[in-house]
């Protein structure tokens, strides 16, 4: 059993099982581990894209499905509760969206951390002082019993990969999903609004996408865990630069959460393009958003499907 356990959060929907199988390869083949792969679903048969992940010698676990909750459609509580269900006897839980792929191995040593310590990634757009998030994310934080001059900490800035002690888990887990019902709900979005997408538009109130951050970050803080900055991570945000070299302290994980010219996951959230057209976007190059699409390509590969 390795010390850290690497653990991705997913649903049993077409959206994020080809998101599942490229992760599990991309950790096979640029880690030499298997991740667990957890599955939220209520009852319902896994998809196939999950049992070629089993048949290609992963590990899955199910626990229930947390997405809606008192009428409040907010995907994000399943990490929370990915967290409170994984089971692993690990020291420390890496815990990861499924919208990533490894370039290299996580520096293991700097990630060896006290009982009181979690890892937050940098991300550029978690700033509690910017007028759009004030005054509901300090009105929150104070709800929470936390400081809002804690959120202020730039070792507090939210991103995953999270590497949190596994004695943590079940604690950090609970207050998580307490914090995120403290967050106001958002009406659903009209499909005239600019950038909606149509399916996201019938799935009735929300959350704004960060408050599952800010929760996280409100919890470590209830517990005394202190806050390690990491960076390992690079985005699709600028997804047609050229991907930094890939050495020592150099980037380890590449997370496409943003829709780029030269890969949009958004694209594939259809049974057909989840089983068929993800496996065959256009060859790999040097770029940021090349290299996704070059994993794709070898996952093709990795579960015999080309």
């Amino acid at each position: 059993m390795p010390q850290h356990e690497i653990v991705v959060s997913t649903e049993n929907n077409d959206y994020l099982v080809w998101q599942a199988m490229l992760f599990h390869a991309s950790c096979v083949r640029h880690l030499g581990q298997v991740p667990i792969i957890m599955v939220h679903t209520d009852d319902q048969s896994l998809l196939p894209g999950f049992n070629r992940i089993r048949e290609a010698g992963g590990r899955l676990q199910t626990a229930p499905d947390y997405r809606r909750i008192r009428g409040v459609n907010y995907p994000p509580r399943n990490t929370a509760a990915t967290l409170r269900h994984v089971q692993t006897d690990a020291e420390y839980i890496v815990l990861c969206d499924p919208d990533m792929v490894f370039l290299q191995s996580l520096p293991w040593q700097d990630l060896k951390l006290t009982d009181h310590q979690v890892t937050f990634d940098y991300v550029g757009y978690l700033d509690p002082n910017i007028a759009s998030y004030q005054p509901t994310v300090d009105d929150v934080c104070r709800r929470a019993g936390t400081d809002p001059a804690r959120l202020r900490n730039p070792n507090v800035n939210g991103g995953v990969p999270h590497v949190i002690p596994t004695r943590h888990q079940r604690g950090l887990s609970d207050l998580w999903l307490e914090f995120i019902d403290l967050f106001p709900n958002s009406p659903p979005c009209s499909p005239d609004d600019p950038g909606a997408r149509p399916r996201e538009c019938h799935i009735g109130p929300q959350k704004d996408w960060l408050s599952t951050m800010w929760s996280l970050i409100m919890a470590a803080d209830q517990l005394g865990l202190d806050a390690v900055l990491t960076r390992l991570c690079v985005s699709t945000g600028q997804g047609e630069l050229p991907l930094p070299e890939v050495t020592p302290g150099g980037p380890c994980l590449i997370h496409y959460c943003y829709h780029s010219r030269g890969f949009n996951k958004h694209e594939f959230d259809t049974p057909d393009a989840a089983d068929r057209d993800v496996w065959h976007v256009p060859p790999g190059d040097g770029s940021i958003c090349g290299n996704v699409r070059q994993q794709l390509r070898d996952a093709c590969e990795f579960y015999g499907l080309a």
